[in-house]
Formats: C-alpha cells, sequence, structure tokens
C-alpha cells in the first residue's frame, strides 16, 4: 500500500513538472510580448505624430518596418480584422482566434490582450498563441497575433514523464517481488510450522521443524519439537500400557482356563456321582485350594504386568518336592486330558528331587504347556511331564508347529492386528469380536469398526487363514494381517 502511494505521489509530482516547464515559457514569452507590446505602440506614437500630413500607404509602410524591428518574423499584424503582414510560415484564423480570447469589459464585449495564451496543435506541432488588439489603447485598431513553438519542450516532457512512468513501474514490480520472497521467506517458518500441526493432529508425532537460530521462530520451532516428542512419549506409554492391559486380558483368560475346568470337572462329579464322605471332602478341599491358587495368581500377574500395585503378592521362592509338584499337575490337568483321551506320563529323577521357585506361577506355566500340547495332540495319544536335575520339560507327540506360526512363540508374535473392510456400527465390532474370540487359541479381540481394525490375542498358535476364514464367514472382508 505505501509502495503504491508513493509510486502515485511521483507520478502526481512528474506530472505537475511537466505543466510547470510549460507555465514557465508561458510566463516567460508572455512577459516578452507584453514588453514587445509596449515597444510597438510607442514607435506607432512616435509615427503618428510624424506622419499626419503623410500618405496612407507611406504610413502604411512604416508601421510594417517598425512592426518588424520588434517582432522580427515571429508575428502577425493585421488591421480592422485585415492581415498587414505575416513573418510566419503560418496562417491563422483571426476570427476564431479572437472569438476563443473576447472578455467582457464594462458591459461590452471588447477584443483586449488575453494573458493566458492558447494552445494550438497543427501537424503535430504544438504552438502557444498571444493575442493583442489595440482597440482601446490606441485609435488605429491594430491586432497582433504571435506564437511560440513548444512542441520540443512537450515532446521532452512526455518522453521524461514517460520514463518516469516506466521506471517507477519496474521499480514498482522490482520492490513488490522482492517484498514477496522476503515475506514468503519470512513466512516459510510459520506454514511449516502450520503444517507440521496438521501432520501432528493426523496422528505423525516424528514430524520436526526447523529450530536452528536464536530467533523467536527458532523458540517456537523448538517449543514444538519439545511439545511433539512430549505427546509421543506419552502416546508411547499410553499404547504400552494398552498392550499390557491387552496382554493381561489374555493371559488371565488361558491362565483361568484350565484351572477352571478342573474345578467344574470336580463340582460336575459331585453333583452328579454319589462319593464317599472321604473322597466328597477331597473334592472339595481341591476346589477350595485351586480358587485360592487363582486368587493369589491373578493378583501375582497384576504386579508382574505392572498395570496395578496391589502389595498383596509376595513372590518369595520356595523349596517344592518335584514328584508331588508333578503330581499336583497331573490332577489339576485331568479333566482337560479327558477331553481328547491323552495319557499324562510323569517322571521325577531323581525321586527326592527338591527344586526352589514360586508354586504358583510354575504351576500355572507348566499347565499351559501341557495345554498348547492337548491342542497340539491327537486322540489317544500321550504327553510327558519329566523333572530332573536340569530342567523340567513337557513333551508331546503332536503335529508340532508350523514353519510360519514360530514367531508366534515369541511375546510380539502373540498378537495380531487384521484390517477389516465393512463393519459399519458397534454391532459390526461385536459380530466380529464375538466370532474371533471364539476361535481356539484366541484370548480376546479389540475391535474397532472405526478404524477397521481388529487387534487379537492369543495364546496359542493361529493361522492367519483360519482368521481370515471366520471372518469373512460373517460377510466382511479382510485386507491384511499383521
Amino acid at each position: 500500500m505505501v509502495l503504491l502511494l508513493s509510486s502515485g505521489i511521483f507520478f502526481y509530482t512528474t506530472y505537475r513538472w511537466k505543466n510547470q516547464s510549460i507555465q514557465n515559457i508561458n510566463s516567460y514569452e508572455n512577459s516578452r510580448f507584453q514588453t514587445n507590446i509596449s515597444k510597438f505602440e510607442n514607435m506607432l506614437m512616435r509615427i503618428k505624430s510624424k506622419t499626419q500630413d503623410t500618405d496612407d500607404k507611406i504610413r502604411e509602410k512604416m508601421i510594417i518596418y517598425a512592426f518588424r524591428q520588434v517582432f522580427h518574423d515571429s508575428a502577425v499584424l493585421y488591421q480592422d480584422g485585415k492581415e498587414q503582414y505575416n513573418g510566419t510560415k503560418y496562417e491563422f484564423d483571426l476570427q476564431n482566434i479572437r472569438n476563443l480570447t473576447k472578455n467582457k469589459h464594462d458591459g461590452f464585449e471588447n477584443d483586449i490582450y488575453c494573458d493566458k495564451p492558447l494552445l494550438s496543435k497543427t501537424n503535430g506541432n504544438v504552438f502557444l498563441l498571444f493575442y493583442f488588439s489595440s482597440y482601446i489603447s490606441t485609435d488605429m485598431n491594430y491586432q497582433i497575433v504571435t506564437y511560440k513553438d513548444i512542441t520540443s519542450v512537450q515532446k521532452q516532457s512526455q518522453t521524461l514523464f514517460y520514463q518516469a512512468g516506466g521506471f517507477t513501474l519496474f521499480l514498482v514490480l522490482f520492490v513488490g517481488f522482492f517484498l514477496f520472497l522476503t515475506l514468503r521467506k519470512i513466512m516459510e517458518p510459520l506454514t511449516r510450522l502450520k503444517e507440521a500441526a496438521v501432520s501432528v493432529a493426523n496422528g505423525n508425532y516424528e514430524i520436526k521443524v526447523p529450530a536452528e537460530g536464536k530467533t523467536e521462530l527458532a523458540q517456537v520451532g523448538k517449543s514444538f519439537n519439545l511439545m511433539t516428542g512430549k505427546v509421543r512419549e506419552q502416546i508411547e506409554k499410553l499404547s504400552s500400557v494398552n498392550q499390557a492391559q491387552r496382554q493381561l486380558l489374555g493371559s488371565l483368560a488361558h491362565e483361568l482356563k484350565t484351572p477352571m475346568t478342573a474345578i467344574i470337572g470336580y463340582a460336575d462329579t459331585l453333583l452328579t456321582v454319589r462319593l464317599s464322605p472321604k473322597r466328597q471332602e477331597i473334592a472339595l478341599d481341591y476346589i477350595r485350594n485351586e480358587c485360592r491358587r487363582l486368587s493369589r495368581l491373578s493378583v501375582k500377574m497384576l504386579e508382574l504386568t505392572g498395570l496395578y500395585e496391589t502389595g498383596e503378592a509376595e513372590f518369595v521362592p520356595v523349596e517344592v518336592q518335584m514328584n508331588q509338584f508333578l503330581e499336583d499337575v497331573k490332577k489339576l490337568v485331568t479333566y482337560r486330558l479327558q477331553e481328547k483321551k491323552i495319557c499324562l506320563e510323569i517322571h521325577c529323577n531323581p525321586e527326592e528331587l527338591r527344586k526352589t521357585f514360586d508354586p504358583d506361577l510354575m504351576m500355572s506355566a507348566v499347565t499351559n504347556f501341557i495345554d498348547n500340547a492337548v491342542k497340539a495332540s491327537d486322540e489317544n495319544s500321550k504327553i510327558v511331564l519329566e523333572a530332573t536335575q536340569n530342567h523340567l520339560s513337557v513333551q508331546d507327540y503332536g503335529k508340532g508347529i508350523p514353519k510360519e506360526d514360530l514367531n508366534m512363540t515369541t511375546e510380539q508374535g502373540m498378537v495380531k492386528t487384521m484390517t477389516i473392510e465393512g463393519m459399519m456400527c458397534g454391532h459390526c465390532e461385536a459380530r466380529v469380536k464375538k466370532t474371533l474370540e471364539a476361535i481356539e487359541g484366541v484370548a480376546s479381540a479389540e475391535v474397532s469398526h472405526e478404524k477397521g481394525t481388529a487387534v487379537v490375542t492369543l495364546t496359542a498358535p493361529v493361522s492367519d487363514d483360519v482368521l481370515k476364514t471366520a471372518v469373512e464367514a460373517q460377510d466382511y472382508t479382510v485386507k491384511g494381517i499383521q
């Protein structure tokens, strides 16, 4: 805005300078014309006094001679509207000039001296015309027209005006382009900061903005990068907590499955079979012990995952007689083994072998191994549980783990993320969740129709084809599994 205003002022000043040049010429020529008029009138007065008895023709020649002495060849002399002498190379329309210079004076229209010259253009030339009439000053009634050719001045002024305009336009464009580049450079960090903010809003917390230098924008960039770093840390922390919660749910579901099977089996036996009081007491005692063990186990798992600090868990390793421990394990998995008619063989070498560990956690680990062995074994097969001085092992004679599912033996492989299309609402989420959790080896499934994903937590190897087939059977499309 300031640049445009300055340009406007410059154009106006140039235009005024051009007009002032013409006015200066006008003032000079006007003063010169008045002086020449005065000289000519004085000469006319002397001629009049000396030629009262002289012939009119001689007087006329004397007047023309005096006119030429004063005006030379740059003026025209008229008497009573008739041209007497024209020293110029132009012809003038006296009547038109008189009409243009006619003024009111004392209520009458009289020809007088015009102090404002006429501007005339002829054949590409520009003239200043000066007109004088002697109607009032003398009784000889003559008129004088003179001119000044200002064509060169006009052209020079116009050329200078255009040159100044062109230079001003170039300067405006140059300065405008320079300001554009400067403002663009200044605004670039803000633009990148805006783009980075939009990227962060879309979930990209790895983005960084320039933060070099000691300017205010650099400080803002440093603060922005620090903010995104803190947000990323918090997101990762929340993600870790969420992952731990999913693992806890999967682990709890898995840890509870085998003991609950045994408890349900003993409870069904008590309800359907007539047992002696002693055997009833053994069954009830087993149910009570298992319930207490599950209670302790759940508290310990909460502590181990780091989600809660109850202060109730005590991880105190104790010395355990391994032969008795193996028998307790066999009792716990009896009903699970009976489902597939599998025989469990236990071996303790030596029989008096004793080891130090947490009984609850070790019991949970061993029953998990046996449960996985049962899943991998055929009916009427066997599983060997063996304890030696150097190891505790569970061996089955099943089909083994396929190569593509070997990665499921690591903690990272126990979670799969499925990309699913076709889910539109919460009802769709519930259908997919129910379908996935019905698959053996799936502990839990977190389904979101907004994200189009299902996060599946596994307790045993489950192939991608099984998961995909189950979901697509519900009329949804699985795009990928990771």
